[in-house]
């Protein structure tokens, strides 16, 4: 049996007085004829379309030509030859769940404009807000009817229906076809095939290569460590240990572990086992079990280093220090900067730059101004003797035209053509005057539209200036609504030289002390030069 009859079921045969065999496909789409011995001298069209009739076969029948040919060859194959035809049934569309948002957001790599590729940062993670539609099901179509050689319908196949599962954190449509996020979170396709949106992103291990930089908007749970390299920015966070990252939290951080050679910035509460290395500003209290070693420490609340030490630090708490042990006898001193709001200095210090900035780019825009009135204003010293040039050229002109009639009453001709030249060149001379004069003119309004324009810059650069010093009486009054306690509170010992820094007085310990709380106080003698000073005595 060769290839082409392989490929066909027999479902029904016929035809042994033609000589041919009458094979139908099992899908009754198909009819052949094959040769079954020799060609029989008598058989013609009409044998052939008896036989098909005689089976039933009678939609797609090829055309007649086309049989009489295939009778007419010397000699016929004996392989299949199709004969009929009908029409397969073509399936619908299917329905479809269509996500949007990205189900698979982690990427190799971002090409960077460098052409370098950063596999630290694999790309963003989906967030939605409540009510964002974040995914719906796609109705499917249906197909179209087929016929058989029979004559007889072929139905297409019913479309493959999928379900719209909802899960956690969403919420479906009336009409079943859309899920809508019911809370701020991430959306997640999950296994199961149901559409969640959970509020928080959970990390089962580190944040490293495998999950890239973490940039989320809620609370961010990773159970292993922020390795070296990484950033992670969101509203709170939870760790066992932070490397050497940048962490940028709106809210608080929690680091069961320690933190070591990271730049961290909260803008609430911060508690870790130890510090080493590192930066840490925290608009809150910052709240360490073991200790500080070698780290900038900035905080509007406490710095709370209760049962533990503070080793070759910069410490600076607006509600004080409170500490086990303070330096030590071969390390570098510390520095502890108690009741003052270094913070917001900070703060006012970056917006004062960023005024004195604009405040230079104000000028150097009010510069470009002037320079370019100038030029506004040579142009139109320029443009003042254009017209009186453009009359004479006209007059001069008029008067050859008067001329020029008197010769024709002469039938002066050569003198005529002088004429006509002359009255021609001041044809051009007047053009070039008027195309000199719209150039002019065509110059001012460029100048006076990047004047306007640069008056526009420096009004909203003014208004920003207005705006960035309210910012700063904001921040100023509110952080002297909020009264700093400078205090430091030691339960051991404060290795000399300490330096204790307040709001009005400072202290350098030239001596150890031992179980002590370090205040600033006012003075209240007459007599008195210094109104402050830091005082020292037992804690009790």
């Amino acid at each position: 049996m060769n290839k082409l009859q392989e490929t066909i079921d027999p479902v029904a045969k016929a035809g042994a007085d033609s000589g041919f065999d009458l094979t139908v496909s099992e899908d009754k789409v198909e009819a052949y004829i094959c040769l079954k011995g020799d060609f029989p001298s008598k058989v013609t069209l009409d044998d052939i379309k008896e036989l098909l009739e005689k089976e039933g076969i009678k939609y797609g029948v090829v055309d007649d030509i086309l049989i009489t040919e295939y009778l007419a060859a010397e000699p016929i194959e004996k392989k299949p030859w199709k004969v009929a035809e009908g029409k397969a049934p073509e399936a619908g569309q299917d329905p479809e769940i269509k996500c949007h948002f990205d189900t698979d957001p982690l990427k190799i790599g971002i090409l960077k404009e460098s052409g370098r590729i950063d596999y630290k940062d694999r790309g963003i993670i989906p967030q939605v807000k409540k009510g964002d539609l974040i995914a719906e099901k796609i109705p499917g179509t249906d197909g179209t009817t087929g016929i058989d050689i029979y004559g007889q319908t072929i139905p297409f196949p019913k479309p493959r229906d999928i379900k719209l599962l909802c899960g956690k954190g969403a919420e479906k449509s009336d009409d079943g076809l859309k899920i809508s996020a019911k809370i701020d979170g991430r959306p997640e396709l999950l296994d199961d095939g149901k559409l969640s949106v959970f509020p928080d992103l959970q990390i089962s291990g580190d944040v490293g290569l495998e999950t890239g930089h973490v940039d989320f908007d809620g609370n961010i749970e990773v159970r292993g460590s922020v390795q070296d390299g990484f950033r992670v920015r969101g509203e709170s966070l939870w760790a066992e240990e932070i490397l050497k990252a940048e962490v940028d939290i709106a809210g608080d951080i929690v680091v069961s572990g320690g933190i070591i050679g990271a730049r961290i910035k909260a803008g609430g509460k911060l508690s870790a086992k130890h510090i080493h290395t590192s930066s840490v500003e925290a608009v809150g209290s910052i709240e360490v079990e073991k200790g500080v070693y070698d780290s900038k420490i900035e905080a509007n609340g406490t710095c709370n280093v209760e049962y533990g030490k503070i080793i070759s630090s910069s410490i600076s708490a607006m509600k004080g220090v409170i500490a086990k042990e303070i330096g030590s006898a071969a390390s570098s001193p510390c520095t502890l900067t108690v009741g003052v709001d270094n913070m917001v200095k900070d703060q006012v210090k970056n917006i004062n730059d960023q005024i004195a900035k604009k405040k230079e780019a104000q000028i150097s825009l009010k510069s470009l101004v002037d320079e370019l009135r100038q030029e506004f204003d040579r142009l139109d010293k320029e443009i003042e003797d254009i017209p009186q040039e453009e009359d004479l050229a006209r007059l001069q002109q008029l008067t050859l035209k008067k001329k020029m009639e008197e010769l024709h009453k002469v039938n002066e001709t050569s003198e005529i053509a002088k004429i006509k030249g002359a009255i021609e060149y001041l044809d051009s001379k007047i053009n070039q005057i008027q195309e000199t004069m719209e150039k002019f003119l065509d110059e001012q309004n460029q100048i006076m539209e990047k004047i306007t324009n640069h008056q526009n810059e420096i009004k909203d650069s003014e208004k920003e200036v207005e705006k960035l010093r309210d910012e700063i009486n904001d921040l100023t009054g509110l952080s002297q609504s909020e009264k700093g306690i400078p205090v430091v509170k030691v339960s051991g010992m404060v290795f000399a030289p300490t330096h204790i820094i307040g709001p009005h007085s400072s202290l350098t310990s030239e001596e150890d002390y031992q179980h002590v709380i370090i205040r600033e106080a006012k003075i209240t003698e007459p007599d008195s030069p210094i109104d402050w000073e830091m005082n020292v005595s037992g804690l009790k």
